[in-house]
């Protein structure tokens, strides 16, 4: 902490100087981000940043400085929301400064349309020192019984690891999107990438092909086309081996859900209580039960879960469902998380009992059209996978 102190001391300093010498007219971009670069401490490659030319904004200062933090893919799933009726008004960069933790300067926020002056600098210098030591957001949009529920936490490194600094990391950056459902008026069904004539496909295309989606996440593990583990839609089986010691989840069309703890459950074949529930699928391990952190392993080899990985899970509240993602692999946007990390998440959350699902890169989410995710693939595409759990708009239902 006292190093930040003088580091914010150095660069409020920085910044006072620049004040000094610069005329008093508007900055440009290349006279502000060395000033970015040095409250952050590190330089930001240009591939991370917007092409500004002329003289800046205080809205383009912002921009350029979520952007050199890392915040950049937030901006854009932010903007995404802005393309939908019921949020017109909605703009990432304004909409993440008035919500955020801490806000920049009342000074810069009151007007975001005005130049960027000189004596603006001692105060973003500031406010991004403070950043640099513990940076938050989050904020959700509902519709038609679904709520997207986005977080976004720390500071990208650009010269840091994929997956972060595991012993020491501080303020890390990480981005997880959740779709919260109540499963009694919110339909929620698996669905095949057969459907749409594929053995695989992304999750984008599966969830756009169906009628009436909502939203939609990846689901359980596979191999090759194959689900690992057990698989059932609509009351059809599609894989009837119930993989030993694993965990499932599943439910049916009036709500109900149960979390199955492969612990205690060998198999749900012989267990004619298993039969009413329409959908189930098959992964784990199991993070939380009945509200405390499930130590089990699940025969889970170490590599997954003791290392930072995307993922993906569902849990309760008690009240709701929640299907989320946790983006990785990538220094400047979001790390991922280790199972064990993924737990205390799902304890922020005060989900009561979640499980987790497939991960890396086959963790996607999508709603109402739009990808609210990062692929972890080099590609930047998402990965195709053999089925979704797909949530419905009231009335509709995923074709046979």
């Amino acid at each position: 902490m006292k190093k930040l102190k003088r580091a914010a001391v150095k660069w409020a300093a920085a910044a006072a100087l620049l004040l000094a010498a610069a005329p008093a007219f508007a900055l440009t971009a290349a006279e502000v981000k060395p000033a970015i670069f040095a409250a952050l401490g590190r330089d930001i490659p240009q591939r991370y940043l917007s092409v500004i030319d002329g003289e800046l904004t205080r809205a383009d200062a912002l921009r350029l400085s979520l952007e050199a933090m890392g915040w950049g893919f937030v901006i854009k799933a932010v903007d995404q929301t802005a393309l939908l009726p019921e949020w017109p008004e909605v703009e990432g960069v304004s909409f993440i400064t008035a919500t955020m933790e801490p806000k920049p300067p009342e000074a810069l926020l009151a007007d975001l349309s005005a130049p960027l002056l000189p004596e603006d600098m001692t105060a973003l210098a500031a406010w991004l020192a403070e950043c640099r030591g513990q940076v938050r957001w989050k904020s959700s949009f509902a519709w038609e019984g679904t709520e997207l529920i986005m977080i976004k936490h720390g500071v990208g490194n650009p010269d840091g690891p994929a997956n972060g600094d595991m012993k020491n990391g501080v303020n890390e950056p990480l981005f997880i999107a959740a779709l919260a459902v109540d499963m009694k008026n919110t339909p929620c069904q698996i669905a095949t990438a057969v459907m749409v004539g594929a053995n695989k496909a992304p999750l984008a295309t599966i969830a756009g092909e169906n009628y009436g989606v909502a939203g939609g996440v990846n689901g359980g593990y596979f191999a090759g086309a194959k689900p690992i583990g057990v698989l059932r839609r609509q009351g059809y089986t599609d894989n009837a081996k119930f993989w030993p010691n694993r965990s499932a989840f599943g439910w049916n069309a009036e709500g109900e859900y149960i979390f199955i703890d492969g612990k205690e459950t060998a198999s749900i074949a012989s267990n004619r209580a298993f039969d009413r529930f329409t959908e189930v699928l098959q992964a784990g391990p199991l993070l939380v039960k009945d509200g405390l952190p499930s130590p089990n392993t699940e025969n889970i080899q170490p590599n997954v879960l003791d290392f930072r990985h995307p993922r993906t899970f569902v849990g309760t509240d008690g009240r709701r469902v929640f299907w989320g993602v946790v983006d990785g692999r990538d220094n400047m946007h979001s790390v991922g998380m280790t199972i064990e990390e993924l737990r205390r998440l799902c304890g922020w959350l005060s989900l009561k009992t979640a499980l987790n699902l497939d991960g890396g890169g086959s963790s996607s989410l999508w709603w109402r059209g739009m990808t609210f995710t990062l692929p972890s693939n080099s590609s930047d595409r998402e990965r195709p996978i053999p089925y979704a759990v797909l949530m419905f708009q009231p009335g509709a239902g995923v074709r046979q």
